[in-house]
């Protein structure tokens, strides 16, 4: 699979995330092109060569074209155009949401604002040559570190709610809020980088000159792009609960009750294991694996059914095959296209019954 990262830790915008699309290897001529099925004018867009603090970066100029000031004209000319459906869709995505957080911030309603962020050509330029730039570079997942936002605009705040952020300057804006609902419309997951084995890297160059002009080291205003892949394991991953008790005081033919009644109700496993308890009590040990939504529900069933008084729960993360039925079999895939067979138990019981076949000799 084909990932970028974009590593925010020193601000993002739009056209910090076009620059460093281009200098990560998307061609200015088709992006160009790409973008004048927008039909806004006679616009130009340029890309330039700089260096912020030793780091070599692209820096995008946008001049000319239409001035749009109105959301409702925006999303005419995004109708009306020939861009792909998929393009469009994502780009309106992006900028409903810039849309939403200035029409909040200035309490007007949103058919009605006047929005100053995307009152220039400049953002419907970023946000659809975002969109289309992934999509030629054929990346098909975005990650992104958290946000470092500066000192944000107040649009900013309202977009970045419930994203991963952080600040470490409180004069200068770090993250536009162009950049922040781009980041936040592409982004499938905000944290550190994914493991991936990196073949392209970008930099795009904002406007701001935070370090003297030859202060290697220092974090200039560069927004950092790493394109790669990452090898599609045989296994799935997902996440789950386990909810456990310690009980030793409670008839052992409740268990067989309380296991099938969890099982019923969504648990994906449900296990008893032996232990000592206090005093030298023999106890058991009733775990419940399942998914956060059944959580409570399975609590109050061991609640309700068994004598305990307290269940821990803990989040755990699984590896699993990947499964299919075939009759009486599950079949599981591995890595070298070899493949685990197990039989599914209530039903050889069946077919043995019905066919008078020993059940050992059909297992």
């Amino acid at each position: 699979m084909k990932i970028a990262y974009f590593d925010c830790s020193a601000g993002v915008s739009g056209d910090m995330i076009l620059s460093s699309l281009v200098d990560a290897g998307l061609s200015p001529k088709y992006l160009y092109n790409e973008l004048k099925k927008l039909s806004v004018g006679n616009f130009k867009l340029s890309f330039s060569d700089v260096e912020k603090s030793g780091i070599h970066a692209k820096y995008a100029r946008i001049t000319g074209g239409e001035q749009l000031k109105e959301f409702s004209k925006v999303k005419n000319i995004i109708s009306k155009s020939n861009l792909p459906k998929k393009i469009k869709q994502k780009g309106l995505e992006i900028y409903s949401k810039i849309a939403a957080a200035e029409s909040k911030v200035h309490a007007v309603n949103i058919k009605k604002v006047h929005f100053h962020e995307i009152s220039e050509l400049d953002t419907i330029i970023d946000v659809f040559g975002a969109v289309i730039g992934l999509d030629a570079l054929k990346i098909q997942k975005v990650y992104s570190s958290p946000l470092n936002l500066g000192r944000p605009a107040p649009a900013t705040v309202e977009i970045v709610k419930g994203l991963k952020i952080y600040s470490t300057d409180d004069k200068n804006e770090l993250t536009t809020p162009t950049g922040a609902a781009i980041i936040s419309a592409i982004s499938g997951k905000i944290g550190p980088i994914p493991e991936m084995v990196i073949e392209k890297t970008g930099f795009g160059a904002g406007t701001a000159d935070f370090c003297p002009k030859d202060s290697f080291g220092e974090k200039p205003n560069v927004l950092k792009l790493y394109i790669g892949s990452n090898k599609q394991n045989y296994f799935s991953k997902d996440e789950k609960i386990i909810l456990e008790t310690n009980i030793d005081d409670m008839d052992a033919r409740i268990y067989p009750y309380v296991m099938e009644k969890l099982l019923k109700n969504g648990a994906v496993d449900v296990w008893l294991s032996n232990i000592h308890s206090k005093k030298g009590r023999p106890g058991i040990i009733l775990t419940v694996l399942t998914d956060a939504k059944r959580e409570k529900k399975l609590a109050d069933i061991i609640f309700y059914e068994t004598t305990t008084l307290g269940i821990r729960r803990f989040p755990v993360s699984r590896r699993i095959l990947t499964r299919k039925k075939e009759k009486i079999n599950k079949i599981a895939k591995l890595d070298n296209r070899q493949q685990k067979k197990s039989v599914e138990f209530e039903k050889a019981v069946k077919i043995a019954a019905a066919k008078k076949i020993p059940l050992r000799e059909l297992l």
